[in-house]
C-alpha cells in the first residue's frame, strides 16, 4: 500500500469520526433528554435521591454515599406501598345483546366501516370473488358455500349458516372463531360497530332475514322486606 492509499484511508476514518461526533452533538441539541426530577413515590427509611443527577453520571459520577442510597432505594422498593386512588370507580357499561344493537344499528355507518372489507371482498350482486368470496347475500347463506371460491378446510368444516349470531362471533376475531381460516383480518372489537356492519351486510341481499328480538332489559329485584313478628 503506497502513501497515497494510506492517506485516503486515514482521511476516511477521520471523516467518519467527525460525522459521528457531529451527529451526536446535533441530536443532543435537538432532542435533549428529560430526566425525572424525583422518584415516583417515597420509600420508608430511604432518604431522597436526586435521580436526575444519578442517571446522568452513573456509574462514574456521584459520591459513594449517593450510590449507596440509590442501591438501598432499589433494594427496598418492593416494600414500598403504592398510593391507591380514593376516587370512586366509574361504572362499566353493561354489555348489550345483539338484538338490541341491530335494532338501532345504522347500515350507512356500517357501509363506511365495511370499506376495509372491500380490500378483499366484492359486495355487489353477481360480483366476482376476490381474495375473499363475494359477500352479497351473505346473511343466511350456508357457511363456505359461495360458488367458485376455494375456502379453507377449517371454514368448510364449520357448517351451518351465516346467522346474525355467527357473523357477530366470526367478525369479532376470525382467527379465534375459526382457527386455520385464511382470513387474516384481525376483527371488529367494538360491538356497536360490528352490529352496524352486519346490518349493512343484511341490506345486501334478495331478502333480509329478520333481526333477532332484543332481550328485555334486566331489572333489579326489589329489596327484601322484613315481616315484623306478631306480638
Amino acid at each position: 500500500m503506497d502513501r497515497w492509499e494510506g492517506t485516503k484511508i486515514a482521511a476516511g476514518i477521520g471523516l467518519a469520526c467527525a460525522v459521528m461526533g457531529g451527529a451526536g452533538w446535533f441530536s443532543a441539541r435537538v432532542m435533549a433528554p428529560d430526566y425525572p426530577k424525583a422518584r415516583g413515590y417515597a420509600v420508608a427509611g430511604i432518604p431522597p435521591v436526586d435521580l436526575a443527577s444519578v442517571q446522568r453520571d452513573w456509574p462514574v459520577g456521584g459520591s459513594k454515599m449517593e450510590q449507596a442510597e440509590l442501591i438501598g432505594y432499589i433494594h427496598e422498593i418492593d416494600k414500598a406501598v403504592v398510593p391507591v386512588s380514593t376516587e370512586p370507580e366509574v361504572a362499566r357499561e353493561a354489555p348489550v345483546d345483539l338484538g338490541t344493537l341491530l335494532a338501532s344499528a345504522d347500515p350507512e355507518k356500517g357501509r363506511r366501516t365495511a370499506q376495509v372489507c372491500m380490500a378483499c371482498h366484492d359486495l355487489s350482486q353477481n360480483g366476482p370473488n376476490r381474495i375473499g368470496p363475494n359477500l352479497w347475500g351473505v346473511v343466511g347463506r350456508p357457511v363456505g358455500s359461495h360458488p367458485g371460491f376455494a375456502y379453507s378446510p377449517a371454514l368448510k368444516g364449520v357448517g351451518g349458516q351465516w346467522t346474525y349470531q355467527e357473523l357477530d362471533h366470526f367478525l369479532t376475531s376470525p382467527g379465534r372463531a375459526v382457527p386455520g381460516t385464511k382470513m387474516t383480518f384481525s376483527g371488529i372489537r367494538n360491538p356497536r360497530e360490528r352490529a352496524q356492519v352486519i346490518a349493512f351486510l343484511a341490506s345486501n341481499g334478495a331478502s333480509k332475514p329478520p333481526f333477532p328480538a332484543p332481550q328485555p332489559a334486566a331489572t333489579e329485584a326489589p329489596p327484601a322486606t322484613k315481616i315484623a313478628a306478631a306480638p
